[in-house]
């Protein structure tokens, strides 16, 4: 799927990030998440969502197979270039990159049964938190095109699918506002999601029992039908 865009919707700061990850081969191998998909999917399907955060989140998946020669420059040394400050929590290795309100991190897919907290993409020398089902988010993901330059994000199923999930996962003190989040987000893309995309993505990405569930929960919270699994 490939959506074009006939404006800019980042704000100046956001845009030369995504220009110079761009610039730099990224995109192949990374996605945007967060909430800032939402940007693009709100102005493409004409969706009634309001658009607020302050935090870039990418998702790298794959990255590690990059020959280091191809690499054209290296992330921390592009962000520090924009004005980036960067910030390394020593317990975790969890980096962020912090400029003005804007916050930047990566997120890494971690496999079932996994404990570390973060891991470094060496191709581009930056460590990536590492969260599960990240790697949903990488199936037949999306290409934004914004005026000369192009993202990838997730495709609106996956997406949809990922913020069912971890809506019913949130942890920490803001757990309710981040799942009121998700799921607003959900109830938005509700009206333009395919069911047989979201089959097909189920049909090929396994979930246990528990996760099903959460999806289901989540579906019934926004009024959802759930849907059905394909038979294995």
């Amino acid at each position: 799927m490939e959506i074009v865009l006939d404006r800019n919707p980042f704000p100046p700061q956001v845009s030369d990030l995504l220009k110079e990850l761009c610039r730099i081969g990224f995109f192949p191998h990374g996605l945007l998440i967060g909430s800032w998909p939402m940007l693009i999917y709100t102005l493409h399907f004409t969706l009634p969502y309001g658009f607020a955060t302050n935090d870039v989140d990418f998702a790298v998946h794959g990255a590690m197979k990059i020959p280091s020669a191809s690499v054209r420059e290296e992330i921390p040394e592009l962000l520090e270039r924009l004005g980036y400050e960067p910030i390394t929590d020593y317990d975790t290795g969890i980096e962020t990159f912090v400029q003005g309100t804007f916050e930047v991190e990566f997120i890494g897919h971690r496999r079932g049964g996994g404990s570390k907290p973060a891991a470094v993409v060496h191709p581009w020398k930056v460590s990536a938190q590492l969260l599960p089902f990240i790697d949903l988010l990488f199936i037949r993901p999306c290409t934004a095109k914004i005026e000369d330059f192009l993202i990838t994000i997730p495709s609106p199923e996956t997406f949809f699918l990922h913020k069912l999930l971890v809506a019913r996962r949130r942890s920490g003190s803001d757990k309710e506002w981040k799942r009121a989040k998700d799921l607003q987000q959900c109830r938005a893309l509700s009206e333009v999601v395919r069911e047989e995309e979201i089959r097909r993505i189920l049909g090929e990405y396994r979930m246990s029992k528990g996760v099903k569930k959460d999806v289901v929960d989540s579906c019934a919270d926004i009024g959802f039908t759930p849907p059905v699994w394909p038979q294995r």
